[in-house]
């Protein structure tokens, strides 16, 4: 990773007004001044306001002068320390990269090359696990980010209008860049291994009918004991090679006593291995504040100058509403840290896409 950096702060702006164009007016004002050399912006906008992306980011980058903009709606935005829900906002992180280290892409088809690649993505692009995985092997890239969560339209930004696709930015070495993976989840039990399957379907785990397995995992008698604990039980994916421990979350779609049938969102072979786990309040703020103070610890005597977050909206509704919440967490450890993000059905890190699960990256 090269040490080459502009050592500017990036610069947040956020504008909060059901009409679009006070909102961005409300934004440039805390834009300005730029910091010297701006050549890069990442915006985040209410779904609410979905229909006006390009009008937005046309004024931004007219306003700016700054043409290398990504964007993404979606129904919750990261901006600085808070979490706006449903809230019409417009936030906008500026920021200055060295020269020709960022390189934009509309589709993944194109395959730019890089070391870091920020991704949005339609959730309802056909294959999508399949097709970031061949992205970031295509490109070379460790990506980060997310799929749109939004009410209505999903459109993105990326020098100019995208829809129904995966688009971005990326980044060159020439960028130091930091990124870390949070879990949100809290594994129940051993690791089993699939011994009978069928697409989606788990049949068999160790031999015996997984719902067997599964009952005893949380010591129930009943599916109707089991459905009293549905909120929140998931079935977790090991990831191998892994410098740390980590997997991916899947929920528990349908579960047949009879036949001993567990359908997940993932598919599975006879092989594999998997665990049962929960959302967990306790287990998450531990996650996250390993995950913060590994970041501090590799970033030395280095300021981070702005971040993006890319969080799991079940974070942002359920898990993480006492205090303190995600963001304030990250401004504990990184004091006035410009950043914004977006709160996603589905996180992306390294190639795979994960669940309830926060990602963050760090400009250096």
């Amino acid at each position: 990773m090269s040490d080459q950096t502009t050592g500017s702060r990036f610069r947040l702006g956020i504008g909060a007004a059901e009409d679009w164009r006070i909102a961005v007016d409300g934004c440039l004002l805390q834009l300005m001044p730029l910091p010297e050399a701006a050549n890069v912006g990442f915006v985040y906008i209410s779904d609410r306001m979905a229909d006006q992306l390009p009008r937005i980011l046309r004024r931004l980058s007219d306003a700016t002068g700054i043409t290398a903009m990504v964007a993404a709606c979606g129904y919750s935005v990261a901006a600085g320390g808070t979490e706006y829900c449903d809230e019409p906002v417009v936030a906008c992180l500026i920021g200055t990269v060295p020269e020709d280290s960022a390189t934009l892409f509309r589709d993944p088809a194109e395959r730019p090359q890089g070391w870091l690649g920020v991704v949005h993505a339609d959730p309802q692009v056909p294959a999508l696990p399949e097709l970031i995985e061949d992205f970031a092997d295509a490109s070379g890239a460790y990506l980060v980010g997310g799929l749109i969560a939004a009410r209505g339209p999903r459109p993105q930004w990326a020098g100019k209008g995208v829809e129904g696709s995966v688009s971005g930015i990326v980044f060159s070495e020439a960028q130091p860049m930091l990124t870390g993976l949070t879990q949100g989840c809290s594994p129940i039990g051993g690791v089993h291994e699939v011994t009978a399957a069928d697409g989606n379907v788990l049949l068999e785990l160790n031999d015996r009918p997984a719902y067997d397995v599964l009952r005893d995992c949380f010591s129930v008698e009943s599916l109707q004991d089991l459905r009293k604990l549905s909120t929140g039980l998931m079935v977790g994916l090991p990831v191998s090679g892994a410098d740390r421990p980590d997997y991916m979350v899947r929920n528990i779609v349908g579960v047949d006593p009879q036949a001993g049938g567990i359908a997940i969102g993932a598919m599975v072979e006879e092989g594999d291995s998997i665990f049962f786990c929960r959302r967990d309040v306790e287990s998450a703020g531990r996650d996250m504040d390993r995950m913060l103070g590994d970041l501090k610890r590799r970033c030395g005597e280095r300021v981070p100058r702005g971040a993006l977050w890319f969080s799991c909206m079940a974070r942002c509704q359920d898990q993480f509403v006492r205090d303190p919440g995600e963001l304030a967490r990250i401004q504990t450890v990184f004091p006035d840290l410009p950043l914004v993000g977006m709160y996603c059905g589905g996180e992306i890190a390294q190639s795979r896409l994960y669940g309830y699960t926060g990602v963050l990256t760090l400009f250096l």
